[in-house]
């Protein structure tokens, strides 16, 4: 993998960044398996995600898990419109889909973010968190890949923030669309690359690009 762009600041700290991998996004109970969309292979991806939450404690890099929740039907917005299924249910609040999966490899320590539309950082605590943190690199994993983990590097890109992208770390559910996603990420927004890439980041064994 090529060393990502530079980013805010030289030798800042690099955080792990996980996102959606919540009830209603990825177990096969969930509303949108229920509506036909599927994570295939999902137990690989959870494993795979937990090798970089291990690697990120191990190194002492921060760990952030966001989930996507709405407070009621009206918080939704055009979303509504366009996937019907989540006009009356899915990723409430306080309900077992909105909830990250059961496998996930977490700690007292990690950090949350609660957003209500695919981009992490859109009226969310995220940027002040990195700020406080003192993140110029972020290692991004989740799902779903061509929707909110896109979005989210898109934004991230635009904040002078290095992001590095594993591929055996996000998942979504249309193969052509996951593969696109990456590739278009890859053009200029990411560094795609292995989880061997991603854990070495966090370790701090990627030389800072010249």
């Amino acid at each position: 993998m090529n060393s990502p762009a530079q980013g805010r600041s030289t030798g800042a700290q690099t955080a792990l960044l996980v996102i959606d991998m919540q009830n209603d996004y990825c177990h096969s109970d969930g509303v949108f398996a229920q509506a036909g969309l599927r994570v295939s292979h999902l137990d690989e991806l959870v494993g795979q995600v937990n090798v970089l939450a291990a690697a990120a404690r191990a190194a002492g890099r921060p760990v952030i898990w966001v989930r996507m929740e709405w407070d009621g039907d009206a918080d939704v917005g055009l979303l509504a419109d366009r996937s019907p299924f989540l006009r009356t249910r899915g990723l409430r609040r306080g309900t077992w889909g909105a909830e990250l999966l059961a496998g996930l490899d977490r700690a007292p320590d990690d950090h949350e973010v609660i957003k209500t539309r695919f981009d992490a950082f859109h009226r969310t605590g995220l940027d002040g968190l990195l700020h406080d943190l003192g993140v110029g690199t972020l290692v991004v994993a989740g799902v779903r890949t061509d929707f909110c983990v896109e979005s989210t590097v898109r934004q991230a890109f635009f904040n002078d923030l290095r992001v590095i992208v594993a591929r055996e770390t996000v998942a979504g559910y249309i193969d052509d669309l996951h593969l696109n996603s990456l590739r278009l990420m890859g053009t200029v927004f990411a560094e795609i690359g292995t989880v061997a890439d991603a854990t070495a980041a966090l370790a701090g064994t990627v030389p800072a690009p010249g």
